[in-house]
């Protein structure tokens, strides 16, 4: 019996041991891998299923000695040559944090100057360091007025990162008020989702509820310093990775993320590098008497011993990282990726575009992600009403994160804020307008082909519910004839019960809505954002609906019955004539006092004019709140400035039919033609400072060379017959013009913003009643002629204010599209300010746009019927023409290129080497070494010196280098290349026959004071 026993217990040690060792072994393997194991809680470390009112009493505090200051700051290891501090505003009681700095308040402070400057803008900032001793204030909290509590920058000099935290913090104005409580509610349930999902994945994540008790703060802790694009992507990926199976019914949490950057910003006019986003310290002692700035276990009450909970969570390792990395986002193959071509990899070839740098995946939460069957219990239950809503009872959380991820897309906004150092403070990093209402997910009425085309593919049934309103049927015919156009738009727009039409102005788009409304014979309401448009849209309808319809009733306020005077209807202001029949209403009318108006649900059809106007918060409210079955959207484009048009096709749907400015003038047979106009204007000259762009256009507006230049064009357009618009940004410009150029016509008239709407409307019927046998001539601001505004006899626009975006070019020009008796041309006269490069930049982006619409270029008004080649071109489509003019020069060719770039120079020296036997000179126009900013000056230097030993005479600028070809001093290529250097896919340039152009060009390069510096 005892030998046995010892056999037993001899055998039972063996395998305690090897237990032991596989245990050691797994353990190891965890270390290396980053993951926690220890998941015992301190015996002390009680924790409740319930919440805790006194949280301040449960915590154990400790003494705070310079060994823990130093253990903590390993765990939140932010930047160390500088901190913020909280302020408090004496007389307002806001709060903010503020970077500490040496000469806060010395004789080198601007402030004390009393000069109203930021710190990031301050050339005199001397940033204090973080030490030991303020760590130690900030966890003490002695200070009663918090005035110690402190703040860390993530983002270290070096673009690493030693944690990833997700800011949950309500940062709102009025967060403690009962109107704020949804939205707390709602945060607490994503701080909830993000736990479950770190749970899920292993992720050992400690969550800090903030100093102020309105917000948590999740810390996930690496064992070393990673790239913060890195840290940024597993935040990414682990979401990514979270949205398989928790419901994510929120898109902020790409918001949340610290640091937010993947590199150090711009430090603004400083000069010197940023310092990113802050977030303030955990543990702050003041706070943590009250329970705040405190960890909390999932039912919110803060952990006894917080010290101790710190130190036990495990912090991840890179590799642990980039393994998980590898399994949630696993490389699909055919992703497409944007190649890096500078100068290494695929050879370019000949004069084709550089295309994009940056080799880059495509993000995954940018993807367009299909539906799997697997996900649907039974059918997809839809339901159309004022939204597409999907019942997601029997839907897992995967294809319920994908349903709303239809509705969401990332803010351009954002980005673009982001990409010029401001403030994102109001802006999320997506937009998303979907939303769930009692277990039910709602997706705006645009996505609906969309979502049938996913189910289609993941053969997944679906079943649909309309509770879409049709409104009264009404009695109306179309009164009128449709041109092949309009009649091909009809059908294109009747095939479907949402979309856009997208058609040029003098289209006829009312006339199109017309016959929508005749053809679908119910009650109907036509949305403006524009009371300008009121008037045209009446006369429209009155013009071709014939409406067999009994005038309504309403009550007046004393109680008495009339009939309304009109069948269509009309809401603005506190005007309300609205019928139900077919109204017309601003959009800001329709909601008033927290209601919408009682009638908005009565129609069967909605009609948005102008219709890239719906990204407004208002249109927006609108049409997630009407049911009407048939919504449709007209607009002359429906691209906006800021990006957002994705809003306007997801609220309305996509564009259905398109008829550009370049169809329209091929129907109407007028020619399009641009007349660039180079102008002498010159920027101050102060080396290393960029002028910012309101001083740019004060100094254009003020200057009287550039003024007479556009007086003397203005003088000839009325001597030839010619009826143009003068435009300009700005109202005082405006009345310097028309003042200078009353005198050139029999009739002149000024329109602008402030005029009051009686003024306005009278100089209207005035400007009307001009006989074709006076010249006229009207000055006005850009705002006031561009939606709705009609005027037919305008040939020539004079573009006295430079503009930038498309859309604003395609409606200026778009004045002059209306058909008119006799017109036969029709001219946009260019002013190009090329010293000024803001403005030459806006140039090169106005070229792109008059290429779109097919416009031509032109020399002059003489020229303007010429056949001659004059052209715009892009990057893929010039390389041919060029070539072929170079080798056609007989005397000279100066080419100026602001880069050098060896396989250009090498092929332009080959090219032209036959020319320069044939005794033609050729010039090079570029930065001189010392000035451009790019790239290696020795490389720079030994091109230029390649060129010089190649027979090209080189001449070096300091100031302004431009980019233009002048062959034979009559053939001009002018635009954004870089004809020596690197291209850009989206470079458009112009070519002109034109001497004068080339003489001025030649003249405002060489003509100065100073001529340039032969090398």
């Amino acid at each position: 019996m005892y030998y046995s026993e010892q056999k037993m217990l001899r055998q039972m040690q063996e395998c305690i041991d090897c237990l032991e060792k596989e245990n050691r072994y797994l353990k190891d393997l965890l270390d290396r891998a980053g993951i926690s194991y220890e998941q015992t809680p301190n015996e002390n470390q009680t924790q409740e299923d319930t919440f805790d009112p006194n949280q301040g009493a449960r915590i154990q505090h400790v003494e705070i000695t310079d060994e823990l200051a130093n253990r903590f700051f390993s765990r939140f290891w932010g930047r160390q040559d500088v901190y913020s501090k909280r302020y408090v505003k004496k007389g307002t009681g806001e709060a903010g944090y503020y970077p500490q700095c040496n000469h806060f308040w010395s004789e080198k402070c601007p402030r004390k100057m009393g000069k109203k400057i930021k710190c990031r803008d301050c050339s005199s900032q001397s940033w204090k360091k973080l030490d030991i001793a303020v760590l130690k204030k900030h966890l003490e909290g002695k200070a009663a007025d918090a005035s110690d509590v402190i703040g860390i920058y993530p983002l270290l000099p070096d673009d690493t990162c030693r944690f990833l935290v997700f800011d949950f913090d309500n940062h709102e104005k009025d967060a403690g008020k009962e109107e704020t409580r949804d939205a707390d509610e709602k945060w607490k349930e994503e701080v909830e989702t993000l736990r479950e999902i770190c749970r899920q994945n292993g992720i050992d994540a400690l969550t800090e509820r903030s100093r102020s008790g309105r917000g948590v703060h999740v810390w996930i802790f690496f064992q070393s310093a990673v790239d913060a694009s890195f840290a940024r992507k597993f935040g990414f990926a682990l979401l990514e990775k979270g949205a398989e199976s928790v419901n994510l019914k929120s898109f902020t949490y790409y918001d949340r993320m610290l640091p937010a950057q993947d590199h150090i910003p711009d430090g603004g006019k400083s000069g010197r590098p940023g310092l990113g986003n802050l977030i303030a310290l955990p543990l702050q002692g003041l706070a943590l008497k009250e329970g705040n700035s405190a960890f909390i276990d999932e039912n919110w009450n803060a952990y006894p011993d917080q010290w101790g909970e710190l130190f036990r969570r495990q912090r991840l390792s890179k590799e642990f990282m980039e393994t998980c990395i590898k399994n949630w986002q696993p490389v699909n193959p055919f992703e497409e990726t944007v190649e890096n071509q500078d100068g290494k990899g695929q050879e370019q070839q000949g004069w084709q575009s550089q295309g994009k740098q940056a080799k880059e995946r495509v993000k995954p939460w940018e993807q367009n992600r299909q539906f799997l069957a697997e996900d649907v219990d039974g059918k997809l239950m839809v339901t159309l009403s004022n939204l597409i809503y999907v019942d997601a009872s029997n839907l897992k959380p995967r294809i319920q994160n994908r349903i709303r991820r239809m509705a969401a897309f990332a803010n351009p906004v954002f980005y673009k804020n982001q990409a010029m150092g401001l403030s994102n403070f109001a802006n999320g990093r997506y937009i998303y307008l979907g939303q769930d209402e009692n277990g039910y997910i709602g997706i705006p009425r645009g996505l609906w082909e969309e979502l049938i085309e996913k189910c289609e593919k993941a053969e997944i049934i679906w079943e649909t519910e309309d509770e879409r309103v049709r409104g009264n049927e009404i009695k109306v015919e179309f009164n009128g004839q449709l041109r092949e156009a309009q009649a091909v738009a009809v059908e294109k727009m009747l095939a479907h019960e949402t979309g856009i039409l997208s058609a040029a102005t003098a289209f006829g788009k009312t006339v199109v809505c017309s016959y929508l409304i005749a053809t679908r014979k119910l009650s109907t309401l036509v949305l403006l954002e524009s009371s300008s448009l009121i008037e045209q849209w009446q006369e429209a309808l009155a013009k071709f609906l014939m409406i067999d319809e009994e005038l309504p009733e309403y009550q007046t306020a004393s109680g008495q019955t009339r009939k309304r005077k009109s069948i269509i209807g009309k809401l603005q202001g506190a005007h309300d004539s609205m019928t139900g029949i077919i109204d017309i209403v601003m959009a800001g009318s329709l909601y008033k006092k927290g209601e919408f108006h009682p009638k908005l649900q009565e129609y069967g059809m909605v009609i948005v004019d102008e219709c890239h106007h719906a990204a407004s918060a208002t249109v927006v409210g609108i049409l997630r709140e009407v049911k009407a079955k048939y919504i449709y959207g007209v607009t002359a484009t429906p691209m906006r400035g800021d990006g957002l048009e994705k809003i306007t096709y997801r609220m309305i749907g996509p564009v259905r039919y398109s008829y550009g400015a370049r169809d329209m003038a091929k129907e109407q047979g007028i020619r399009h033609f641009v007349y660039p106009r180079f102008t002498r204007t010159v920027s101050p000259h102060r080396l290393g400072e960029q002028m910012h762009v309101n001083d740019a256009y004060k100094l254009i507006r003020d200057n009287a060379m550039r003024n007479e230049q556009i007086a003397a064009d203005v003088k000839l357009c009325i001597e030839k017959g010619r009826s143009p618009v003068v435009l300009s940004k700005y109202k005082e410009h405006a009345k310097l013009l028309y003042e200078r150029l009353r005198q050139y016509a029999d009739r002149a008239f000024l329109l602008l913003g402030d005029n009051p709407k009686k003024e306005q409307k009278k100089l209207m019927e005035e400007l009307r009643q001009v006989s074709r046998e006076q010249s006229v001539l009207l000055v006005a601001t850009g705002q006031l002629i561009g939606e709705g505004f009609d005027y037919p006899r305008l040939d020539t626009l004079i573009m006295a204010m430079p503009v930038a975006w498309k859309g604003v070019v395609e409606q200026y020009a778009g004045r002059l599209n209306r058909e008119y008796e006799g017109k036969e041309t029709v001219i946009v006269y260019d002013y190009v300010d090329r010293h000024i490069p803001v403005f030459d930049r806006m140039y090169a982006k106005r070229l792109r746009a008059y290429k779109q619409i097919g416009y031509e270029i032109c020399a002059g008004i003489e020229t303007a019927t010429a056949k001659e080649a004059n052209a715009i071109f892009d990057i893929d489509n010039y390389g041919v023409v060029y070539r072929q003019d170079l080798s056609g020069a007989s005397k000279e060719i100066v080419i100026s290129s602001p880069g050098l770039r060896r396989d250009k120079v090498h092929q332009m020296i080959e090219l032209l080497g036959n020319r320069q036997e044939e005794g033609v000179l050729v010039t090079i126009v570029t930065w001189h070494p010392d000035t451009y900013k790019f790239g290696s000056s020795e490389a720079r230097m030994n091109l230029m010196e390649e060129l010089r030993q190649a027979g090209f005479q080189v001449r070096l600028v300091d100031d302004s280098c431009e980019h233009y070809t002048i062959i034979d001093r009559e053939i001009v290529w002018y635009g954004s290349v870089n004809f020596l250097s690197k291209e850009d896919a989206e470079d458009n340039l112009m070519r002109v026959c034109s001497g004068k152009i080339a003489e001025e060009l030649l003249e405002m390069t060489f003509g100065g004071e100073e001529s340039p510096e032969v090398w």
